[in-house]
């Protein structure tokens, strides 16, 4: 939450994209998601290999990666 925010609408503030829609740059399928999570991306995202367990892990990727496909509301 410290980089995408509370709602994972991300902010320019801190260079952080939205996970709240599809307009991602890797992808947002399950495991685009945890290949992220598990190795970080060109020293911007941090790899959480080694401060969440796997199954952490394969929890917040499942998690990020519906986010996308969640209708957004009118105005938001």
């Amino acid at each position: 939450s410290p980089c995408h925010g509370d709602d994972a609408k991300g902010g320019l503030a801190n260079g952080a994209p939205s996970l709240a829609d599809y307009a991602v740059i890797y992808g947002q399928d399950r495991l685009t998601v945890l290949n992220t999570l598990a190795h970080g991306r060109q020293g911007v995202m941090p790899t959480w290999s080694s401060r969440l367990s796997s199954a952490e892990i394969n929890l917040l990727a499942l998690y990020v990666a519906q986010l996308g496909s969640k209708p957004q509301e009118q105005g938001k």
